[in-house]
């Protein structure tokens, strides 16, 4: 599967630097932990990550509790965009209160919500989902 990946070009888009994703970040979520691994990160559209979902198939995989549950599926995923060109976009697990799931900043500097067992992607969380981020690693 990783060769469809690598196949595909990301179109060249803005960067971020570490500080400047981090501050945009705690803008949103003021009291969060976050943990950001590279000193400048690649923003994509919110359609080059929909692109790449059509091809994932995290979303296909069977749920089961404690085996491949929200994190397993947010972190497989996260995992997927782990190759290159992906693996340096502002991409990255989030943990609500009561579930896990992914989550970007686009090249407008908006943030994304994208549930892994489902390839949606949204701007807020929705009920199920939480209340409120937790923890946020890229």
């Amino acid at each position: 599967m990783c060769r469809l990946f690598k196949k595909k070009k990301l179109p060249t888009r803005a960067e971020i630097s570490h500080n400047d994703l981090r501050a945009l970040l705690q803008a949103k979520f003021p009291v969060v932990p976050l943990y950001l691994s590279d000193n400048v990160f690649r923003l994509c559209d919110i359609t080059d990550i929909e692109k790449f979902l059509d091809l994932d198939e995290t979303n296909k995989i069977k749920y089961q509790a404690e085996k491949m549950d929200c994190d397993d599926f947010a972190y497989r995923l996260m995992g997927q965009l782990s190759i290159p060109p992906w693996s340096n976009i502002a991409f990255g697990i989030c943990w609500t209160d009561k579930h896990a799931l992914n989550l970007m900043v686009d090249n407008n500097g908006d943030i994304w919500f994208i549930e892994p067992q489902t390839d949606a992607c949204r701007s807020s969380l929705e009920d199920w989902q939480g209340s409120n981020v937790q923890f946020v690693i890229m």
